[in-house]
């Protein structure tokens, strides 16, 4: 799909590609849109779990924000946001994809970030902060992902990731004040 878009992606191949018969295939998948539904659900129930484990372990070491640039730009990096981003955005091929597709990778994202929301707050940072730092890390991370289409320079991506982390940790040991709800 990456390759050829949604269009251009053919079950035949992918039973190839899979070694096992086209009727197999038909069997589980009777169609291009059950196959592509099932591996979006199976890559982000495997991407989901990877995360919560690393968020549930503090990430495996390190600084908190590094870890979940980390995480993040594992998927936000992949060939399969960008797969999920194609289809969302192209629902005018199928309305109906596009918006399970939508409705899965909304849940997932919402499962990953409540992941790390909770392991930052259990870090000592207070929830709302937590939920702010978390949600301009992640948009930041999804921001230079997409932006690769235009710029793919990914040492300077790497850089500024370094250049955020410092940002958020000066912040943070400066003693960041509470948000007080939405301003006008």
């Amino acid at each position: 799909m990456r390759k050829r878009g949604l269009s251009g992606l053919r079950t035949l191949e992918v039973a190839a590609l899979a070694g096992v018969s086209q009727g197999a295939q038909f069997h589980y998948f009777p169609t291009k849109r059950d196959l592509i539904v099932a591996t979006i659900e199976d890559i982000n129930q495997k991407m989901l779990e990877t995360s919560r484990t690393r968020a549930e372990r503090g990430g495996g070491g390190g600084d908190a924000i590094s870890q979940v640039i980390a995480d993040a730009s594992e998927y936000f990096f992949s060939d399969y946001f960008f797969i999920e981003l194609a289809i969302g955005i192209g629902g005018d091929e199928d309305p109906e994809l596009q918006e399970t597709v939508r409705a899965m990778t909304r849940d997932f994202r919402v499962s990953v970030e409540q992941a790390w929301a909770t392991s930052l707050t259990e870090r000592g940072l207070p929830q709302p902060l937590a939920a702010d730092i978390l949600a301009l890390t992640l948009s930041l991370v999804r921001g230079f992902a997409v932006r690769l289409l235009i710029e793919p320079d990914r040492k300077r991506i790497t850089r500024l990731f370094k250049v955020w982390r410092d940002i958020v940790e000066n912040y943070i040991a400066k003693g960041a004040r509470q948000p007080s709800g939405p301003t006008s």
